[in-house]
C-alpha cells in the first residue's frame, strides 16, 4: 500500500513479535521501503519538486528551496577548490544557522563526512574531536573561533572557514544584531593566518568554480559523525550512514501518519534543538528538507525569542528537551500564545516527568491547542528517537512504542537473554537506523553492538527499563553512570579527570543531584591534600580549570569540599552513597 511518495509498505521479512503495532495509526505500515539515496540527493529531489517553497527562516531571512540547493551546490564546489576529497572529514562547529545547513548538505554531496560538534566546546574538546576523525577542514562561528585558536597549533588544518551570524541577515537585522551581540565578538584577523577564510570569500570560490561536485557515495556509506559519551566519560564519535538518516525520516513521517506529503509542504517546524545533535539534525532539519516544509532556525534558545518566533510564524511542529518546555511554561509571552496552529509537540533528550506532560498539555489546551506532548526515546547510536508515544493512546509514564521497522527488547543485564513483559532489564534496539560503528573505536563498537541468537544486530543501550503487556516501553534508570542535565549527557569521570589536574585535589567525585529546572544539577565533591587551606581560592581555580577543558554544560554548578568521601570496600569513592544523601535510590 503506497501512502505517499516516501512512504511505501514493504514485505515483513523478519516476522518478529511486535505487540505495539496495534497502536499504530490505521495507515502506518509495520515495514517500509527506504530510498537508495544520499542525504544530499533527498534534498535535491525536494528542491526540484518545491523550488519556490521556503526551506529555511533565519532571523527574518527566508531562503527558498531553489536558493538553498544553489548555495549547497556552490558550497560543494568551494570545498573541492579547498582540496576536500571523498571520505575526508569536514567539521561543522556552528549553532542553527544557514551556514551549518548548507555546509552539512554540501559535505555530503562531495562524498565527505560531516563531523558535527557543539560550538561551545572547550578548546581541548575541539582538539579531540578534530583529531579523532583527522579533520583538516572546519566551519566555525566567529564568536567561538578563539577556542579553536588556543589549540590550532596542535592540529593539522588545511582551512578554517569563519562564519558570521550577519552573513544571512538583512541590513536592518544585521545592524540590530551588531548593537546587541555582534560588537562583543572579537574581530578575526584574517591577515595574520593564511588558514583563515571568511564564509563569503569561501563561497566565492564555489560561484567561480567549474568543478563538478558530485560523488560516488552510496546510501550505506558513512556520512555523519555525531558525539556521545560512555561509561569512561571519553566522548565517542558515532558514524551514521545516509541510510540511517533517510530511514529515520521515512519512519517518522509514517508514524505521524501524514497521508499526503503535499499537505505538509505548507507546514513549519521550530528548529531550536541544536544541529550537532541527532534530534535537531535529523528531525528539525533533514526531515523538513526531505518533505518540503520549512525549518525555522533559532541559533540560541531564549523563551522570549521562541515566543516571538512562534507568534510570528505559527509553526505546526515543536520539538524540544524537557527543560525547554519548563522554560516555556514560565514565559509570560508564551502565556499569550495561540496554540491552535500545532499539529505535533515532541519531547526527548531526557526522561519527561509525567507532571510536566500533564502541565504542558493543559497549558496548550487552554490556549487553543488540540495536540498532546509525545515523548520519544532514542540514542545517538540510532540517530535519535526510535520509540515515540502515539497520538491516539498516550501513556504518561511511558516512552512510547517503536517506530516502524525498529525493534526493541529487554534483556537481562550483561547478557543477551530476553526477558518477559514487566521485568526490568537492559533496553536493546535493532533496525535501519543502527549506527555503523564508533569512529576509530572497535572495542567500544563490539561492546555495544552484538549479534543475538535471532541473528539480528542489537544495540545495548546501557539503560534500564521494561516493556508492558501492550508493547509500550518504560525507562527506569541509567545503567551507565551518566548525568542528564538540561538535555545534555554529562559524564562524571570526564569532569573528575579535569578536577584531579589541580594540585590541591586528593579525591573527587561528581554526581547529578535533583534540580527542578535542569532535571539534574552537576555537583562535585572533593577532598584536599594537606597544606591547602584557602578553600575559596581552590574552588575558583577548579572552576577555571573546568571552564578551560569542559563544555559549559559539563562545568559543575556546585563544589563541596569535605574532610573525607565515602569509599567502597576496594577503596573507590562510593558515588552511590553520595547520591543517596539526596534521597535517590541507586
Amino acid at each position: 500500500m503506497e501512502i505517499s511518495d516516501l512512504i511505501r509498505e514493504a514485505e515483513d521479512k523478519i516476522n518478529y513479535n511486535r505487540p505495539w503495532t496495534k497502536f499504530y495509526n490505521e495507515n502506518t505500515p509495520t515495514n517500509l521501503l527506504y530510498p537508495d539515496k544520499t542525504i544530499y540527493e533527498m534534498l535535491l529531489e525536494t528542491a526540484g519538486d518545491n523550488p519556490d517553497d521556503v526551506a529555511l527562516i533565519f532571523m527574518g531571512t527566508k531562503i527558498k528551496f531553489k536558493e538553498l540547493i544553489y548555495e549547497v551546490d556552490n558550497c560543494a564546489k568551494a570545498l573541492l577548490e579547498m582540496g576536500v576529497t571523498k571520505n575526508d572529514a569536514v567539521t561543522v562547529c556552528m549553532p542553527n544557522t544557514p551556514h551549518a545547513v548548507i555546509m552539512f548538505y554540501a559535505i555530503n554531496k562531495v562524498g565527505a563526512i560531516a563531523n558535527m560538534i557543539h560550538p561551545l566546546s572547550a578548546p581541548k574538546e575541539i582538539e579531540f574531536y578534530l583529531k579523532l576523525v583527522d579533520s583538516k577542514f572546519i566551519l566555525i562561528g566567529d564568536f567561538v573561533y578563539m577556542n579553536l585558536k588556543k589549540v590550532q597549533q596542535n592540529l593539522d588544518l588545511n582551512k578554517v572557514i569563519i562564519a558570521k551570524i550577519s552573513d544571512y541577515l538583512s541590513k536592518m537585522m544585521s545592524m540590530g544584531f551588531w548593537a546587541i551581540e555582534g560588537h562583543k565578538i572579537p574581530k578575526v584577523q584574517y591577515k595574520d593566518d593564511k588558514l583563515l577564510i571568511s564564509w563569503k570569500n569561501f563561497m566565492k570560490f564555489g560561484y567561480k568554480s567549474n568543478k563538478v561536485s558530485g560523488s560516488e557515495m552510496k546510501s550505506e556509506d558513512g556520512a555523519v559523525v555525531l558525539y556521545t559519551g560512555g561509561t569512561t566519560g571519553t566522548p565517542k564519535g558515532v558514524l551514521l550512514s545516509n541510510y540511517n538518516f533517510n530511514a529515520l525520516v521515512v519512519q517518522s513521517i509514517a508514524f505521524l501518519n501524514v497521508e499526503n506529503s503535499s499537505e505538509i509542504e505548507k507546514d513549519k517546524i521550530m528548529c531550536i534543538l541544536p544541529i550537532f545533535h541527532g534530534f535537531g539534525l535529523a528531525i528539525c532539519v533533514h526531515l523538513p528538507m526531505c518533505l518540503g516544509f520549512t525549518a525555522i532556525l533559532i541559533p540560541k534558545f531564549n523563551a522570549d525569542i521562541f515566543a516571538d518566533h512562534f507568534a510570528k510564524f505559527r509553526p505546526q511542529y515543536v520539538a524540544g528537551v524537557p527543560t525547554l518546555f519548563e522554560a516555556l511554561l514560565r514565559s509570560k509571552k508564551m502565556k499569550k500564545s495561540d496554540f491552535s496552529c500545532l499539529k505535533g509537540v515532541y519531547a526527548g533528550g531526557d526522561s519527561v516527568p509525567p507532571e510536566l506532560k500533564m502541565e504542558f498539555n493543559e497549558f496548550i489546551a487552554k490556549r487553543g491547542g488540540n495536540v498532546i506532548m509525545q515523548e520519544g526515546y532514542g540514542l545517538t547510536e540510532t540517530v535519535t528517537a526510535n520509540c515515540v508515544n502515539p497520538n491516539n493512546g498516550d501513556k504518561l509514564d511511558s516512552m512510547g512504542i517503536p517506530l516502524p521497522d525498529m525493534l526493541f527488547k529487554i534483556v537481562k543485564v550483561g547478557t543477551t537473554e530476553e526477558l518477559p513483559p514487566g521485568e526490568d532489564g537492559e533496553i536493546c534496539i535493532s533496525g535501519p537506523t543502527l549506527m555503523l560503528k564508533y569512529y576509530n573505536n572497535p572495542e567500544e563498537t563490539d561492546r555495544v553492538l552484538k549479534i543475538h541468537s535471532d541473528e539480528l544486530k542489537w544495540c545495548h543501550t546501557g539503560d534500564l527499563g521494561h516493556m508492558d503487556e501492550d508493547g509500550f516501553f518504560h525507562f527506569k534508570s541509567r545503567i551507565k553512570r551518566m548525568i542528564k542535565s538540561s538535555g545534555y549527557s554529562v559524564f562524571p569521570t570526564q569532569i573528575e579527570n579535569v578536577i584531579n589536574k589541580h594540585e590541591a585535589v586528593s579525591l573527587s567525585c561528581v554526581i547529578g543531584i535533583p534540580d527542578e529546572y535542569q532535571i539534574e544539577k552537576i555537583k562535585a565533591f572533593i577532598t584536599l591534600k594537606n597544606g591547602h587551606h584557602d578553600l575559596d581560592v581552590v574552588k575558583k581555580e577548579i572552576m577555571d580549570l573546568c571552564r578551560e577543558y569542559l563544555a559549559i554544560w559539563s562545568v559543575p554548578r556546585e563544589i563541596e569540599i569535605r574532610e573525607e568521601l565515602p569509599l567502597t570496600r576496594i577503596g573507590k569513592v562510593d558515588w552511590m552513597k553520595l547520591k543517596q544523601e539526596y534521597g535517590e535510590s541507586v
